[in-house]
C-alpha cells in the first residue's frame, strides 16, 4: 500500500484481488518465501522460480496472481510493512502520549519482532538499498512518504505540545530518520552485517539527545 498515491493504491488493490481472495495461509506461504529470496539476494538476481518452489506453488500459478517479479514484490513490500507495523501498534500503543516513548516503545518492539523475523528484517534491509531500474523509483517515493505517513496514521494521539515552540516536531521525527539510516549505511557498508540490539541500544542514546534538546524543562 502506498498512501502518497491512492489512485495507484487502489488500481494495485483491484489487481492483486484474486491473490487476496486466497486462503490467509497461502497467501503468507508466497509473501514469507519471497521475502526470503528477496532478503537473500538483489533484486535483479531474486529468483521468481525460487519463491515458487518455496511457496509450495508452480511458477506459472505465481504469475497467475502476479504479472511479473515487479508486482510480486511490490505487493510484498506492502504486506511486510503492514506486518511490522500490526506487531508495533498494539493496543498499548495509544496508551503513550508522550513522543519519545512512543518511539522507545516503537524501537524495542521492532527489536523484539526483528529477533523472531529475521528474513523479514533482511528483505527491508536489502530494499534500503534500492538499485534496480524496475523498483527503484518507487522504493525511493515509498521511504520518502513513510514519515508523514507514520505520524498521520500512527501519532495522533502524541502530545506535540511538549517540544518547545521554536522545535518544529517534524524535523525531530526525519533526524530519528536520518540517524537510523546513516547507522544502517555505516554497519551495512562493505557488506557488513546489521545487529539490531546494537542499534537498538544507540537508538535509545539518540532518543535521550533529542529530548533533552528539544522538550519544555516542565516535560524533561
Amino acid at each position: 500500500m502506498f498512501p502518497s498515491d491512492e489512485g495507484k493504491r487502489y488500481s494495485m488493490s483491484d489487481r492483486f484481488e484474486r491473490f487476496e481472495c486466497l486462503p490467509e495461509d497461502r497467501r503468507r506461504a508466497v509473501v514469507d518465501a519471497a521475502a526470503e529470496v528477496f532478503g537473500d539476494e538483489d533484486y535483479a538476481r531474486a529468483s521468481t522460480a525460487d519463491i515458487a518452489r518455496l511457496a509450495g506453488v508452480s511458477k506459472s500459478q505465481l504469475f497467475f496472481y502476479f504479472r511479473n517479479k515487479r508486482e510480486l514484490y511490490l505487493y510484498v513490500l506492502g504486506a511486510l510493512t503492514r506486518r511490522v507495523a500490526d506487531a508495533v501498534v498494539d493496543e498499548h500503543w495509544y496508551e503513550i502520549d508522550d513522543f519519545f516513548e512512543v518511539m522507545r516503545y516503537a524501537a524495542t518492539r521492532k527489536a523484539s519482532f526483528a529477533g523472531l523475523s529475521p528474513r523479514i528484517m533482511d528483505f527491508f534491509v536489502r530494499a534500503f538499498y534500492p538499485g534496480h531500474r524496475d523498483v527503484s523509483g518507487v522504493l525511493d517515493a515509498f521511504m520518502t512518504d513513510a514519515v508523514p505517513t507514520m505520524v498521520r496514521a500512527y501519532l495522533g494521539h502524541v502530545r506535540w505540545e511538549r517540544f518547545r515552540e521554536d522545535v518544529d516536531p517534524m524535523r525531530v521525527v526525519r533526524m530519528l530518520v536520518w540517524c537510523g539510516d546513516g547507522y544502517l549505511h555505516e554497519q551495512l557498508r562493505g557488506g557488513g552485517e546489521l545487529d539490531m540490539e546494537a542499534m537498538l541500544s544507540e537508538f535509545l542514546v539518540w532518543l535521550d539527545w533529542l529530548k533533552r534538546a528539544t522538550y519544555k524543562e516542565e516535560y524533561l
